[in-house]
């Protein structure tokens, strides 16, 4: 019986291909962006890590109640201490960053990557794709320089060549052994292409110096609060023995919110319910349809009953035609989310999301057949109930084609306004989120990014010991300060947006503060040359830019910015004033001010310290800023040129203009408002669609009513206006409780918006006029129709 039912719905389909070509884009539209979706939330916040025992795992950060710090990476000396006394934890391990050249293999390139604990594969669960992980003793000092190098490294660069294993490289200068492939799992924690042991000297390391990032696998049966409680016992014990650290605790964050971010989390979530609402408003749409078509065909349906068949029966026969339409617009959808998950990839700036990649997988596939079917059953069900209510003997008694009774029509114009009042949400958010992303693009940034080029240098220690790096770094920017079109150049610790190089420290004020004596506040800070800020022109506001003068041997100065003055002197004059680092209790004096930089995000300022690049203390990777009269690219040529000419072998990296750092910064918000935006306006159309389609068929139904009223006198302006009501009703209707949904839900939006209320009264006005244009010009067209029936015709309409 099933499969005859399948025959006659083929059949019936095939004999209305327009409507079957509505209802399947329709379906595949819900479907497709659903499962596109789905697939993103199901690859960062659903599919299991690659790690073995994922649960297991946490970061171990430290934490600082008095300076505000919630999580914050680790120093070397505090996760010795914690190995040595934790016993809830199987394995600690411990990641640092670095950087590397690689010479001697065609032309040299510079990668990031990462020092880690011969512990940290086995602590994960995984194991290298080929070779061998770092042994127990390499990491001692003088020990045997080895590295790993990632899967992508390993195949694009060396075409996957298995004899790369037990082969060498040389990195940084030095013949380095390659033992192992690192698997995909490894750059998930430590970003990057190349890995080494991680060297502890003791004696060189500060307990304030947080420089790695600790993990720990808990032992079985230890659940975290006992952990978190033995850990809290440790911090103890430590800050007892090192008074340095007496404030600095122990906090245990899984892996899961270690990775999913709550800032991610919830716009995930945001994006998951907003095409959750596009499917609502496509199968309400549908419905609509499936209404209408049981309306026209009631004789049909009458006949049927007459000849003996059940309610059942034709309930099951309405069904069976919804879930085909449902089945045939799913596959078109999931074919679509294919592409659609590699158009967002496409768009999407690398390391967005901590996963490797976003693929349709089983899950998905489960998924998308579930919403398949229930969505089949969902707009499948109200027309299979009301087409199996069918009154035979009025049916087939009826001579006319007036109304098809007040349930349908009442039914049509819920479905219609649930649609409205969706799309109403939906763009609300939009507007929301869009608002958001105009701010963040317009915010003063402190600096100017046109016309600036940046890139990337790393001098191998090797080669270029202490002072020896520093004099390197300032030759070159007097070399590319003779460039044609250079204008000035400067090298930083960090640029702002840019590739890794954030630092912060607790500072104190020696004297004379605004704040408590002794009082540590955490700010970044950046090592710059001379002339770092007229290059980036960061304004000047009080005192002096560094200069040459300002040596190992002269006094220690810093360039504070306004934020900072604020912070620690109130309306008092900075200059001449003492700061010192907490970490080493090393001071310096204040001899000058510039303005505030947004350092890390768009959405936020950052208070920040300078410190002179003249006193030869550098780190291995620094960032150059090259401000130019010509588009930044053109100079490219030039600047590799002269890096090369002062050393052959060392590569630049992370080229890029200033701007481009910008804009990668707003992509997550970029991307949040763009497909919140492209799912509103699929709903709105829907959603219109659906105002147009219960007033045409309305219109249509009452054609012979219609044409009687105009006969009789009503004037075709009577007639347009009180089609347009009716549909301006039903409208309103949706819009008015769209708004109220808005209202309620807005607050989900509050982490995701900047410098906009999430119940902006301009936003929520504009959405309800668009919405009431859209539905009055959906409306218009029935109306005219209806106001220009032929009454002799329309008496004579059957």
């Amino acid at each position: 019986m099933p499969l005859n039912d399948l025959r006659y719905t083929i059949r019936l389909l095939r004999k209305s291909p327009l409507f079957t070509l509505a209802v399947v884009l329709t379906v595949a539209l819900g479907i497709g962006a659903n499962t596109a979706i789905f697939s993103v939330v199901n690859a960062v916040m659903l599919r299991p890590m690659p790690f073995a025992e994922p649960d297991r795992l946490y970061w171990v950060a430290e934490r600082n109640d008095k300076l505000n710090l919630a999580t914050f990476s680790a120093s070397v000396l505090n996760y010795l201490s914690w190995k040595e006394q934790a016993r809830s934890f199987e394995q600690l391990g411990a990641v640092g960053f670095a950087s590397f050249n690689l010479t001697g293999r065609g032309d040299p390139e510079q990668f990031t990557g990462g020092t880690i604990s011969p512990s940290l594969l086995p602590l994960l669960g995984i194991q290298p794709v080929a070779g061998r992980a770092f042994r127990d003793d390499e990491d001692r000092p003088g020990a045997a320089k080895v590295a790993l190098v990632s899967e992508g490294l390993w195949k694009r660069r060396f075409g996957g060549d298995r004899a790369l294993v037990g082969g060498s490289l040389i990195l940084n200068g030095v013949d380095t052994l390659v033992v192992g492939i690192a698997p995909p799992a490894l750059s998930l924690l430590s970003a990057g292409d190349i890995w080494v042991p991680m060297t502890i000297d003791p004696g060189r390391e500060n307990r304030l110096n947080h420089v790695i990032l600790a993990v720990g696998r808990l032992r079985r049966g230890v659940a975290m609060e006992q952990a978190q409680a033995e850990m809290d016992n440790v911090a103890a014990r430590v800050g007892a023995q090192y008074p340095e650290v007496k404030d600095w605790g122990i906090r245990l964050v899984t892996f899961y919110n270690f990775f999913v971010q709550p800032q991610l989390r919830t716009a995930l979530i945001v994006l998951l319910g907003a095409v959750a609402c596009v499917l609502l408003i496509a199968s309400a749409n549908v419905a609509n349809l499936l209404l209408a078509r049981a309306s026209s065909r009631q004789k049909e349906i009458a006949v049927r009953t007459a000849m003996g068949a059940s309610r059942a029966r034709l309930i099951r026969q309405m069904l069976v035609e919804s879930l085909v339409l449902s089945s045939i617009g799913g596959a078109v959808g999931v074919l679509a989310a294919m592409w659609a998950i590699d158009a967002i990839g496409a768009i999407m700036p690398p390391n967005l999301l901590p996963v490797p990649d976003i693929h349709v997988d089983s899950t998905v596939l489960l998924f998308a057949l579930g919403a398949t079917a229930a969505t089949g059953i969902l707009f499948g069900l109200a027309p299979a109930w009301h087409a199996s209510r069918t009154d035979l003997n009025d049916v087939l008694k009826q001579a006319s084609r007036g109304s098809s009774g007040g349930a349908r029509p009442l039914v049509r114009n819920g479905l219609a306004a649930a649609e409205l009042a969706l799309a109403t949400m939906l763009l609300i958010g939009a507007g929301l989120l869009g608002q958001s992303l105009f701010r963040l693009q317009q915010v003063r940034l402190g600096f100017q990014p046109d016309r600036l080029l940046t890139f990337q240098v790393a001098p191998p220690p090797a080669r270029y010991r202490g002072e020896q790096a520093a004099l390197f770094y300032s030759r070159l920017v007097e070399s590319l300060r003779t460039l044609p079109g250079v204008r000035d150049g400067a090298v930083s610790s960090g640029i702002p947006f840019g590739a890794g190089n954030y630092t912060t420290t607790p500072i104190a004020s020696s004297a004379d503060s605004a704040l408590a004596p002794d009082t540590a506040v955490p700010t970044d800070w950046r090592i710059v040359s001379p002339g770092f800020f007229r290059t980036m022109q960061i304004p000047l506001l009080r005192g002096r830019d560094f200069t040459n003068a300002d040596g190992p041997s002269a006094p220690q100065v810093a360039v504070v910015s306004q934020a900072t003055a604020k912070r620690f002197f109130g309306d008092g004059d900075p200059l001449g004033r003492e700061l010192y680092r907490v970490a080493d209790r090393r001071g310096f004096t204040v001899v000058g001010v510039v303005g505030d930089v947004r350092h890390t995000a768009l959405n936020q300022e950052s208070p920040a310290i300078y410190y002179p690049s003249t006193t030869g203390r550098v780190w291995p990777l620094m960032d150059i800023v090259v401000r130019t009269d010509v588009p930044p690219e053109s100079i490219l040529a030039g600047v590799r040129q002269k890096v090369h000419e002062l050393d052959a072998g060392l590569p630049i990296s992370n080229v890029r203009p200033m701007r481009d750092w910008v804009s990668l910064n707003a992509a997550q918000p970029r991307l949040n408002a763009i497909l919140l935006a492209v799912f509103a306006a699929v709903a709105l159309l829907i959603a219109a669609i659906g105002i147009y389609g219960v007033l045409a068929y309305s219109v249509n139904q009452r054609t012979r009513e219609i044409g009687l009223r105009m006969a009789l006198g009503a004037p075709r302006r009577r007639v347009l206006g009180q089609i347009v009501r009716e549909g301006m009703v039903v409208g309103l209707a949706g819009i008015s409780i769209g708004l109220a949904g808005a209202l309620a839900l807005s607050r989900a939006l509050a982490s995701l918006v900047f410098g906009v209320e999430v119940r902006d009264p301009i936003t929520f006005g504009a959405v309800a006029a668009v919405l009431a244009f859209v539905a009055f010009a959906a409306c218009i067209f029935p109306a005219r129709y209806a106001s220009r029936v032929d009454p002799m015709v329309a008496l004579r309409y059957d």
